[in-house]
């Protein structure tokens, strides 16, 4: 009786073994592949220190501010000495798979560059030469492309260098 019960009780939990297998997870399901960034950045973005993030609800659009450490360093102030460099990363906003209500970036948008440095330009018309200036410079696609004649750079300039930077432990 007891071999019986016993052989039973294996039978059973032989039975349930496959059922405790889980099949492999996607690599989606481990990674977002799909907020890739291209991999022809102009710019070490994702070398440098995160200074912000923004969330852009009507746009639905999410975005992480990185600069190097001379920008990270006077950030807090929002006057950057030559020398500083921003960068903005944008993905449009997906449902998290993993977490209902959540958002995560899905789509990489584009990304948006701000270099502090001397206007290198020379001669007595340029009344900006010598002085310190911020250059935008904005990029989409895959392989990433500059967008140039963009009517908005100066608005954009500003709201980037406005960004106040995030409390980091």
């Amino acid at each position: 009786m007891k071999s019986t019960r016993l052989t039973l009780i294996s039978f059973v939990v032989l039975l349930a073994l496959p059922g405790c297998s889980h099949p492999r997870p996607s690599e989606d399901d481990v990674l977002n592949v799909t907020a890739k960034i291209p991999a022809n950045l102009p710019v070490p973005a994702m070398d440098w220190r995160v200074i912000s993030t923004s969330v852009n609800r009507t746009d639905k659009t999410t975005a992480t501010l990185t600069g190097n450490d001379l920008a990270v360093k006077y950030s807090a102030t929002g006057v950057y000495p030559e020398g500083s460099k921003l960068a903005l990363m944008t993905w449009l906003e997906r449902d998290d798979p993993h977490w209902f209500g959540a958002r995560i970036p899905g789509t990489f948008v584009a990304l948006e560059t701000i270099s502090v440095d001397r206007d290198p330009t020379r001669g007595p018309d340029r009344d900006s030469a010598g002085k310190i200036v911020a250059t935008y410079k904005r990029y989409t696609g895959d392989p990433l492309r500059e967008v140039t004649g963009s009517t908005n750079a100066d608005a954009r300039k500003a709201i980037i260098l406005a960004m106040q930077p995030s409390p980091m432990p």
